[in-house]
């Protein structure tokens, strides 16, 4: 693909990533190309499905439809007939921001054609995976009254596929951009450490969502937890609740930071001289620690607790990053500090 070109593609998809996520817009933003491009196509294509997924107004039927389609994208057909879906569905989108991006998914889908072949590989595994995981939304959580997954086994086969395999993802995009300007034998990035930092990233996420969540019907901590406890799906949806959540809660918070530790291996492979990759694999696990810690503070069955880091902690993290990018022992030194802070607040525990 020529320089001019790849340009036109990386400006369109900045374009519609900064009206979606604005955290990960400024990650990806700082990406050399063709990482760039690649990133944020792929989250766009996966926020799709999201999307549609989590829409409450699409039927099941629809939506296990378009995920079908968006599995087959290599397929001019499946394109084009994934292009029509999704303007049909825009109605359904729950923000001005998703209405968009199913109305621009022909956009998308223009700019993923351009891509070539070989590189849509890693495309096809990463959207192949991340429709498993809706579609196990779909089957595990019919609506109505909440329902929980059933062991913790299925909810780590779910942040496998719907946080794991964007890591890996990330994890090639990184290594073929690590080959491509250094020509010294190195120890590339691993694909099993980025799986496992993406699975941390998305428990994080299901931790902050969750009151919202149970209000559409999902409950993502297994069933088998809440026998321990005593507690029902359906009993969550009580704020006063949360006491009897928090052991189970502070469990899964442990699961992600664990998977998390190997982000201080990940970056070392990465080289100094690559700068940007490093910022955008600090940025999202700092963040993450930062909302972890806010997790373990707040209520997570109250919708007007939800956890969240404010702007100002984003752009402080941002700030604070240059000296960083060179020093392995900086970044470990701001990251073992928030994870000491936050095992201090899971071991005192709120409630």
């Amino acid at each position: 693909m020529e320089k001019r070109e790849r340009a036109v593609i990386s400006g369109e998809i900045k374009a519609i990533l900064k009206n979606v996520s604005r955290t990960l817009y400024l990650s990806v933003n700082i990406l050399p190309e063709p990482v760039r491009t690649s990133m944020g196509m792929g989250y766009l294509l996966c926020r799709v499905m999201d999307t549609v997924a989590d829409s409450p107004s699409i039927k099941a039927a629809e939506k296990l439809e378009l995920l079908a389609l968006m599995r087959g994208l290599h397929k001019p057909a499946s394109a084009a007939e994934a292009e029509k879906k999704a303007a049909a569905l825009a109605e359904g989108a729950q923000t001005p921001g998703e209405k968009e991006l199913l109305l621009k998914l022909g956009k998308i889908l223009a700019l993923y054609a351009r891509v070539q072949e070989h590189d849509k590989k890693l495309f096809s595994e990463l959207l192949d995976a991340v429709a498993s995981g809706m579609e196990m939304d779909l089957r595990s959580f019919p609506g109505g009254e909440p329902a929980a997954l059933k062991t913790p086994q299925d909810l780590e086969r779910y942040c496998a596929l719907i946080g794991g395999a964007p890591g890996v993802f990330w994890a090639r995009l990184y290594r073929e951009a690590i080959k491509r300007s250094t020509r010294v034998e190195h120890s590339f990035p691993s694909e099993r450490d980025a799986e496992m930092i993406g699975s941390a990233l998305q428990m994080t996420n299901i931790l902050k969502d969750m009151a919202a969540d149970l209000r559409i019907g999902r409950c993502y901590l297994p069933q088998s937890d809440l026998d321990n406890s005593n507690l029902k799906p359906r009993d969550l949806l009580q704020p006063q609740n949360m006491p009897r959540l928090w052991e189970i809660s502070a469990r899964w918070i442990a699961w992600a930071v664990d998977r998390l530790d190997q982000s201080e291996a990940f970056l070392t492979a990465i080289p100094k001289t690559e700068l940007a990759l490093r910022a955008a694999v600090i940025w999202p696990v700092y963040w993450a620690m930062d909302t972890l810690e806010q997790v373990a503070h707040s209520n997570l069955l109250d919708p007007a607790d939800r956890p969240r880091i404010g702007r100002g902690r984003v752009y402080t993290t941002i700030a604070a990053t240059p000296p960083l990018l060179l020093s392995n022992t900086a970044f470990a030194r701001g990251y073992r500090f928030r994870r000491e802070t936050l095992i201090v607040s899971i071991n005192r525990g709120r409630f």
